[in-house]
């Protein structure tokens, strides 16, 4: 290659910038870039119990309920849990109940100290709805605490610790919502771990009174279980978590399927490409929107630039923009077989505009001015070596 004909560092500035740029992102996008990561859950050394680390995940091998759990009744749910010394920035979903036509019917959740309880649902014109009962202060990090949640004809009732916390008649809560795949630790769909330990929990088909409730937990803490009070014949399941080692967890009575602890921890399932809509709360944040916009502008500053600049390219803002829409559309896609990362149609919006952004500053003429300065001083360096 002739002297004449060779590339300056003027002329490959602005390729090995977009590449820089395009591989950063896909790292960013893929991090931690482990497929298979180990299942973060294990036997509590006291042998009853299990405990949940930063990525975890239980759930039952079938169905919950069957025809005990049914939409026309109603019925109690019963949990024992500690949470993890400090609490997480952003929500954890402790426990779930998957169907594949309602995905995220029933969800039990932590933001802080707060227990969230949300139930989906669909109103008059088929758009999906979600009911909420907030219980504020009810985790004492490091303490195990009792929930108890009850559906009747006039609403739901949730206890802490056997004592009545809050009610609402807006959930709608039946024994319907109790019924599918139980998850433990996460979500069904999303990755959204909780930290912390689950002791016991138990399905009544029907609806305890504030009695039943205030004894269940004075049993509790005596360490007693409902099989050792000489059972209920209303209890649908029952895991008390004291097989103390393997990877299942035996119901304690009933017909209830086994829970199953996998070795590869994975969303069970983990959705392609989901509806801003049916992305979790901390996806549709602000700080974490800003960081999918900010993330792409460098993109569309540097791609549009090297188009127009070294290329001389024809229309090269919409080639631009085209270009970011489908590198992130390749990275959601790819989320999909990463299990700490969620794949979402909101992401590709926000890339994309991203994108526009920074397409849209290089026009801008002060910028685009900077940028030939800056290819007209290496262009002088590269004459002044060449000297």
């Amino acid at each position: 290659m002739s002297e004449k004909d060779s590339l300056t560092a003027a002329d490959l500035a602005l390729p090995f910038a977009c590449i820089l740029v395009v591989s950063t992102l896909f790292a960013a996008g893929l991090w931690p870039f482990n497929p298979f990561p180990r299942n973060q859950v294990a036997w509590l050394n006291t042998g009853k119990g299990l405990q949940f680390g930063d990525h975890g995940v239980v759930f039952s091998k079938g169905s919950i309920g069957g025809t005990r759990l049914r939409r026309d009744s109603f019925c109690t749910l019963a949990i024992r849990l500690q949470p993890d010394a400090g609490y997480p920035n952003g929500s954890g979903n402790l426990l779930g109940f998957y169907t594949p036509e309602d995905p995220s019917q029933f969800r039990l959740m932590q933001w802080r100290d707060v227990l969230l309880i949300r139930k989906d649902y669909r109103d008059a014109e088929k758009g999906l709805k979600t009911a909420e009962i907030d219980l504020e202060h009810a985790f004492l990090a490091g303490e195990p605490v009792s929930f108890t949640i009850t559906a009747n004809p006039d609403g739901s009732v949730a206890y802490q610790n056997g004592v009545r916390a809050a009610s609402t008649t807006r959930t709608g809560l039946s024994c319907g919502d109790f019924a599918g795949q139980l998850v433990l630790g996460d979500s069904a769909v999303i990755d959204n771990p909780w930290r912390g330990k689950v002791l016991d929990v138990v399905i009544y088909d029907r609806e305890l009174t504030s009695k039943e409730i205030a004894s269940e937990y004075a049993n509790w803490n005596a360490n007693q279980t409902v099989q050792e009070l000489g059972g209920d014949q209303h209890v649908v399941v029952h895991y008390a978590f004291n097989e103390g080692s393997g990877r299942e967890v035996h119901g304690e009575m009933g017909a209830a399927p086994d829970l199953y602890i996998p070795e590869i921890f994975k969303v069970p399932h983990k959705k392609m490409l989901m509806w801003p809509w049916e992305e979790s709360h901390d996806k549709r944040d602000f700080r974490d929107i800003s960081i999918n916009i900010l993330g792409f502008v460098p993109f569309g500053f540097v791609f549009v630039a090297y188009l127009t600049l070294n290329r001389n390219a024809g229309h090269p803002a919409i080639m631009t923009v085209l270009c970011g829409a489908a590198i992130s559309l390749a990275i959601e896609i790819l989320q999909v077989y990463i299990p700490g990362r969620d794949s979402g149609i909101l992401d590709i919006i926000t890339n994309t505009f991203g994108t526009f952004l920074g397409a849209l500053l290089f026009r801008w003429a002060p910028m685009q001015n900077l940028t030939r300065r800056l290819l007209d001083v290496l262009r002088s360096g590269d004459r002044y070596l060449q000297n």
